[in-house]
């Protein structure tokens, strides 16, 4: 695949992304938060994800498999993204927002506007 036909990750909305997790039985949910708040809570199923560690999820993942990543408010997730797509994966999303608006889409509880 040449530079040129690389595919861009995607932002999506905390309704949208709680509805790819809802489908998509292979996909990979990362957390960029802290320790500390992932700990505290995170997204069933998420993995806590540091910069130094993306070489080794690089290297598990297939270049297929969907990638959901999200942080606190929707901008550090967009940096990771842009790293899962150098690395060719075709699926990547970034959640606008972070973690609050897509746990509470998770929950069923609907978004606020202006929140």
């Amino acid at each position: 695949m040449s530079r040129a036909e690389r595919v861009p990750f995607q932002c999506l909305p905390a309704a949208e992304a709680a509805e790819l997790i809802r489908k998509e039985r292979e996909i990979r949910i990362f957390d960029v938060r802290d320790m500390p708040s992932y700990q505290q809570a995170h997204v069933e199923g998420a993995m806590q994800l540091t910069e130094d560690r993306v070489p080794l999820w690089v290297g598990k993942i297939a270049r297929t498999t969907p990638v959901l990543i999200y942080c606190y408010h929707g901008n550090a997730s967009q940096t990771f993204a842009q790293m899962f797509s150098d690395f060719r994966f075709q699926r990547v999303y970034s959640v606008d927002g972070g973690y609050r608006p897509l746990a509470d889409a998770l929950a069923g509880i609907p978004e606020t506007e202006g929140a």
